[in-house]
């Protein structure tokens, strides 16, 4: 559904910028990780893209051999 895509995008982008502004690293990075399941969900939200975020979370899927 769009609205909730554009809520957890907007989420998002909040969560970034509230972790350029943390004071510790600890801060820094829950708000980091909060910004990333926002961004995971909105990507479920989108069609199509769901599948493509599952497989780019596979280490080495896409990396290219080496000739």
């Amino acid at each position: 559904m769009v609205s909730n895509q554009r809520y957890y995008e907007r989420r998002a982008s909040e969560e970034l910028r509230a972790a350029a502004r943390a004071v510790t690293p600890a801060a820094r990075e829950r708000r980091r990780a909060l910004a990333d399941q926002f961004a995971r969900k909105a990507a479920e939200c989108r069609p199509g893209e769901a599948i493509a975020a599952e497989l780019a979370m596979i280490p080495g899927l896409f990396e290219t051999a080496a000739c």
